[in-house]
């Protein structure tokens, strides 16, 4: 199966006023609400919902201005990473070669629509929609709500996925949200949900659950729904987190264990037969995960050759988790080093440089990272404080 967003048709725009993604009630039928039992079997069935209890995301209260300023981070990281890592999507790294310098700084965008530097892709509008979506429902997901915004952001949508389309599309023609979701583990679904973490850290429970529900409206996949659920709780922990006693193999453990709420059976490599020492063998995401430790000492190019780092979901967030562990402590070189191995650079830069912001604050990224000319900056840091105080 074909496992990308990154091979999509880019469509951006050069709009940099807020996005409208405020619900059209008259697209949907459905009410809010707790999940019917039909439902949750449906779900239930194909392996979309959390089962078991995940460790949890933060063990001791968080206090408030550290919830601030991780939840700062984390929103601005997820758009930095997505903004500096977009002229380099699609791209092999020997064609990046001799450009690095270049790649440490915002870069105009030169395509369809064009628009200036520091301009973001569906990345960052996807995670603006769930943030949006969760103060308007009370710090919870309410998948009709969130259903109703990714129809009203797509019209607007920049470099957008086959797979969000497609089930975008099904929503606009009358799918409800349980059944409109394809079977694609591309990464679209984990590489918004950070808000979930930052609202949602202090119960593991309701995080994996609200994670699973705003990934399957899009992504029907198991391995997908675990990469969100992945995704949100590291965000959460990472908040209470001692950036000086970070032990990545008892972290890499624990998200393992997190992830694994949901029934992920895996799935081969991308081209196993063409990539050496790869087999047929199904890899769980949980599993590839707990590898990540042993692959902090090999050089990146070694890494990234034995991990990949394309749009499929079991590439994408075990190459974010090793550049944000490999630089755990230099920000800039480990969003910088996933935006030169290119591929499918602004989605692993945008959820390693959540990471790091989530660790260390807005602190984490240098000044011209966080001013201005980065798309949505105010807005990202509104959101981010309100999303902290829920």
């Amino acid at each position: 199966m074909l496992l990308c967003h990154d091979e999509a048709m880019e469509t951006r725009d050069s709009n940099r006023s807020e996005p409208n993604t405020e619900p059209n009630t008259d697209a949907f039928s459905a009410e809010q609400g707790e999940l019917s039992d039909l439902v949750r079997i449906s779900l239930s069935d194909r392996k979309l919902l959390p089962i078991g209890s995940a460790p949890p995301a933060q063990r001791q209260l968080v206090p408030s201005a550290r919830r601030i300023d991780s939840a700062r981070g984390a929103m601005l990281g997820t758009a930095i990473g997505d903004a500096l890592g977009r002229p380099a999507e699609g791209r092999h790294p020997a064609g990046l070669r001799g450009q690095e310098e270049a790649f440490r700084d915002f870069q105009p965008w030169g395509g369809y629509y064009s628009g200036p530097k520091g301009t973001i892709t569906d990345d960052t509008q996807m995670t603006m929609c769930v943030a949006q979506s969760l103060l308007a429902t009370r710090g919870r997901i309410v998948p009709e709500d969130l259903a109703r915004r990714f129809v009203n952001w797509l019209p607007n949508g920049r470099g957008t996925g086959h797979t969000c389309v497609t089930a975008v599309n099904h929503l606009q023609m009358g799918e409800n949200w349980w059944t409109a979701g394809v079977a694609s583990a591309g990464n679209g679904a984990a590489m918004r949900v950070a808000p979930i973490g930052i609202a949602l850290g202090a119960d593991t429970t309701p995080l994996c659950h609200d994670a699973a529900l705003s990934a399957l409206i899009t992504h029907a996949d198991p391995m997908a729904v675990a990469s969100s659920v992945g995704h949100a709780w590291l965000i959460a922990h990472l908040a209470g987190a001692n950036a000086t006693s970070l032990d990545p193999t008892a972290l890499m453990n624990e998200l393992a264990a997190a992830i694994e709420v949901i029934d992920d059976p895996g799935a081969p490599e991308r081209e196993w037969n063409q990539r050496t020492g790869k087999t047929r063998a199904v890899i769980t995401l949980a599993n590839r995960v707990r590898e990540i430790p042993a692959l902090l000492g090999k050089p990146i190019g070694e890494a990234f050759d034995y991990l990949y780092n394309g749009a499929f979901v079991l590439e994408t967030l075990p190459a974010a988790l090793w550049c944000f562990f490999a630089y755990q402590d230099d920000p800039e070189e480990g969003v910088i080093n996933a935006v030169l191995r290119g591929h499918d650079a602004d989605t692993v830069a945008s959820m390693a440089a959540a990471y790091f912001g989530a660790l260390h604050g807005v602190a984490a990224f240098p000044d011209r990272w966080t001013g201005e000319d980065l798309e949505y900056q105010t807005q990202l840091l509104n959101l981010a404080d309100q999303l902290a105080a829920i």
